[in-house]
């Protein structure tokens, strides 16, 4: 099989997401959902082992492809929304700047038509050991992590430490998520659950088997995200990091979010994206920046507090490059809510 085809595969359309579940639960490791389906195909062309099912359970039709916002509950997005909705809802831009940064951000517009949000956030790694199936990797059924044994770790793994998979999460949506206080709703087998961006992101471990970011069971659905309304005066921003101007992924990104007493922030979230294993809460940074009026001095160290946790791969080709590159990132995203 050459790696522009696609193997043959079951197609199964929910008619709810009960009857998604139902089918997850029927089929067992062998199904996989699909919204846009962006990534899932990308897996299936290229033969990756582990990532490929034998069914596909589509949720496209089941009504989850809304923006809906109010002063009272805040924002609710369902999560077959594609990108581009999000990125040019007016909800979105005016209240929750990041969020509308980070979806515009993402790959191409053909694929922000197309791709989803909850697939932005519930993507597989773009590893390159994963993405070309070499046979140990931890993801693909194996038992070691090739970046931290000495590849080549440049791009896609984290400067903050890992276990087992040393892979960085790819997805430039939930940082922002992350700094905007976001629930996500799921539903499975036992009904219906709320959890927060880091119960459902809580970093690399192993969930019914498999090495994974996320906390999703095989036949968990997640349905809708939800964030609160913000505070009067809150700003946010997203900045990413990229080798090409469009199409590729972060090198290093962050998300920030504070609200304001007079010139002086009084409440700050800012996450690292594309650096670790899941977003990451630059908690040391937050602290600093509490109380403090935006000047380049203040931003300054901010960027260097939120790095000072890093610990860059030196084996193989190394990327304590990307350190610099997420300082970056944090500098221009504390920008973005100076003004």
């Amino acid at each position: 099989m050459s790696t522009s085809e696609v193997p043959k595969f079951g197609y199964l359309q929910a008619s709810s997401v009960g009857d998604a579940v139902s089918l997850l639960t029927k089929y067992g490791d062998q199904a996989k959902v699909i919204g846009g389906a962006t990534d899932v195909l990308t897996q299936m062309k290229n033969g990756i082992t582990a990532l490929t099912p034998q069914y596909v359970v589509d949720i496209s039709s089941l009504g989850l492809d809304y923006v809906r916002y109010s002063d009272s509950d805040g924002l609710r997005i369902g999560a077959t929304t594609s990108l581009t909705t999000v990125s040019a809802d007016p909800n979105v831009t005016s209240v929750f700047a990041a969020l509308a940064q980070a979806a515009g951000l993402v790959g191409s517009p053909q694929i922000r038509n197309q791709a989803t949000i909850a697939g932005d956030v519930l993507q597989e790694t773009w590893c390159w050991y994963l993405r070309n199936s070499y046979p140990g990797c931890w993801r693909n059924g194996g038992n070691l992590c090739y970046a931290a044994l000495g590849g080549d770790n440049r791009y896609y793994h984290s400067i903050f430490g890992g276990n087992l998979c040393y892979a960085v999460h790819s997805g430039d949506v939930a940082p922002a998520l992350f700094a905007l206080g976001a629930e996500a709703t799921v539903s499975g087998p036992m009904g219906q659950r709320t959890v927060t961006m880091d119960q459902l992101l809580p970093g690399v471990s192993i969930v019914d088997g498999r090495v994974k970011e996320n906390s999703l069971a095989y036949n968990d659905v997640l349905t809708e995200f939800h964030i609160p309304a913000p505070a009067s005066g809150t700003k946010s921003a997203f900045y990413k990091v990229r080798d090409r101007g469009a199409f590729d992924f972060a090198l290093a990104s962050a998300a920030v979010s504070a609200e304001f007493s007079g010139s002086a922030l009084s409440s700050v979230r800012l996450v690292l994206g594309a650096v670790a294993n899941k977003p990451l809460r630059a908690t040391s940074a937050e602290g600093y920046l509490t109380g403090k009026t935006l000047s380049e001095s203040v931003i300054s160290q901010a960027a260097d507090d939120a790095l000072s946790g890093a610990t860059p791969l030196t084996e193989g080709t190394g990327n304590s490059f990307r350190v610099l590159l997420a300082k970056g990132a944090v500098k221009y995203a504390l920008r973005g809510i100076s003004s």
